[in-house]
């Protein structure tokens, strides 16, 4: 009987796989929705008139809304969003697109053409995002050679077990024999998996790693890499933590989703990286590490902090990520060096083309900077869509801090909640730490250009703030920085404020 269902199973697979490969011909591909997904309660949408699924992701304190698909690079979209009530009020973002919509009633229509990651806002209700990834150009299916289901292994994708032992087993034999682990559309439940060097993991649309809610499964992470290269995680299905709806409230607190230490050579291209009860992902003392077209949702509740992290680059070199959407509580996309012992520094690294939103800082290096070198780190192309502070560096231990660049950053709204007021650009030098290596860090060289500020109804201040004279900021150039459409040409008319130990600031 068991051999039937598995043979059951793979024909259908191979018909699945067919009709996906029917749908990239067509230059539009729909995702289908997770097993256990919720059906968004206000929103449909409809992409070229097909019924696109949206999922309610209720299980966060503010809820959100996402709906999962691909096209081919040139190809219009016509897409409208449906919802319960006539539409009185709309946001479309980023609004660096300039994407115009009509409405109907309770129809919002509007076209696209190619790949990108929107959030549309209606009536001021929960956010929808727009998720649209290129399709993928050599997609892994079974008929390869070097591809195995995970099926294979007898093992449940019902949601039903943890999988914990049989999905390891599963990762150890493919390092040994450089096997692609294929998951086929289901829900397979697991404890902290081990990846090993020379293993690709590929995750069909509709196929979910979940968390275990047990924080008894976990040391420190759902996936870890220790010492571990040449690994790849691929495919458009979703990795959950199952944090804040589970592991959180079952008492865990510092649970990565992705957690990488001394490792190489390692490509995570296409899932969707949600849920995490800390850090999403953290890359602490790695090199070559690439990251693209990922989609991270964590928690973002309105008011409180949660230590819910983007994407963490520690200690690590010639890494970055490009073009992604991140949904976080905490900080977006952050440059850490926590350990000065063992020769580590934080060089080479790129964050590109990115949409964030989030309680805290969009863009950061710091708090922890402990490493003696951060050098030629870029953000560039980042759409702020929320944030309390856009471009951070913030330098509390005892780092030399140089060749910096923020460009291209068009930053939406900020959070005004809290003790102190949001801040576009806040770099600052200081004593205020909890690490032994403390107050000896200095910031050279920083180029901030082609920045676009959104009209506000509050002012938005900057801080540049050195600590000493030898503990200092220097040489900071602000390049073609707009505020309310209007090109700003001094320090007072940006608001930006700095003290005696900045030297060397200029805006032109």
């Amino acid at each position: 009987m068991k051999k039937a269902v598995f043979v059951l199973e793979i024909l259908f697979l191979f018909t699945l796989t067919s009709v996906y490969a029917t749908d990239v011909s067509q230059k539009m591909q729909l995702y289908p929705a997770m097993q256990d997904a919720i059906k968004s309660d206000y929103y449909q949408v409809f992409i070229n008139k097909k019924e696109a699924f949206a999922e309610k992701m209720s299980k966060f304190d503010v809820p959100l809304h996402y709906t999962h698909l691909a096209c081919a690079s040139k190809t219009t979209l016509s897409i409208e969003v449906k919802t319960k009530e006539n539409i009185s009020s709309y946001t479309i973002s980023p609004k660096s697109k300039n994407i115009v919509a009509t409405i109907n009633n309770n129809v919002l229509h509007f076209e696209i053409t190619g790949p990108q990651y929107l959030i549309v806002k209606i009536n001021e209700k929960e956010d929808l995002f727009v998720l649209i990834d290129e399709c993928e150009k050599k997609p892994v299916t079974l008929t390869q050679a070097g591809v195995k289901s995970i099926m294979v292994y007898g093992i449940d994708n019902s949601g039903s077990e943890i999988m914990t032992k049989t999905i390891q087993q599963a990762i150890d034999e493919a390092s040994t024999t450089k096997t692609i682990l294929y998951f086929p559309p289901g829900i397979y439940v697991t404890g902290e998996l081990y990846m090993r060097s020379n293993v690709t993991l590929y995750l069909e649309a509709g196929a979910q790693l979940k968390g275990s809610t047990h924080p008894g499964d976990y040391k420190n992470a759902l996936i870890r890499f220790d010492n571990v290269s040449n690994v790849k995680i691929l495919g458009r299905g979703v990795i959950d933590g199952s944090g804040w709806s589970g592991l959180r409230k079952n008492g865990a607190k510092e649970i990565y989703l992705l957690f990488l230490s001394r490792c190489d050579n390692i490509l995570i291209d296409g899932p969707v990286l949600r849920d995490p009860c800390f850090w999403n992902t953290r890359v602490f003392q790695s090199a070559n590490v690439h990251m693209r077209n990922v989609k991270v949702l964590n928690n973002r509740p309105e008011k409180n902090w949660t230590n819910t992290d983007g994407i963490d680059f520690d200690s690590s070199t010639d890494c970055d990520v490009i073009n992604a959407i991140l949904h976080c509580g905490d900080d977006n996309v952050v440059v850490k060096g926590l350990d000065d012992k063992d020769g580590y520094n934080t060089e080479r690294l790129l964050f590109e083309k990115i949409v964030t939103l989030s309680n805290s800082a969009a863009a950061k290096i710091g708090t922890e900077t402990c490493v003696k070198r951060f050098k030629d780190i870029t953000f560039k192309d980042i759409d702020v869509v929320k944030c309390k502070r856009a471009m951070v560096i913030n330098g509390f231990d005892s780092s030399a801090i140089q060749d910096i660049k923020f460009i291209g950053f068009n930053i939406e709204g900020f959070d005004f909640n809290g003790r102190e007021g949001p801040r576009v650009i806040d770099f600052e030098v200081t004593n205020n730490s909890w690490r032994e290596c403390v107050g000896n860090c200095t910031i050279d060289n920083v180029l901030i250009q082609n920045i676009r500020i959104y009209p506000t109804d509050n002012n938005v201040e900057s801080h540049i703030y050195g600590r000493t004279s030898m503990f200092r900021i220097n040489n900071i150039r602000i390049r073609n920085y707009r505020l309310n459409q209007e090109k700003i040409t001094s320090l007072k008319e940006g608001n930006i404020v700095t003290n005696e130990h900045a030297y060397n600031v200029s805006v032109l």
